[in-house]
């Protein structure tokens, strides 16, 4: 069995605002918000359309 990374994600916080880097098949995206959960959200919605529904 072969394994291959999909994505690589990096969550930091600054301050008072949370920041998520995903490296993706089709490029570095990145995030930024002040509420964690929709942070989360909106990284999740992207994956979903980047490698289908789950």
């Amino acid at each position: 069995m072969v394994e291959e990374s999909l994505c690589r994600i990096e969550i930091l916080r600054e301050g008072s605002e949370f920041i998520a880097r995903a490296q993706m098949q089709s490029g570095m995206r990145e995030y930024r918000n002040t509420v964690f959960e929709d942070l989360l959200r909106e990284l999740f919605i992207d994956l979903q359309e980047e490698f289908g529904e789950i």
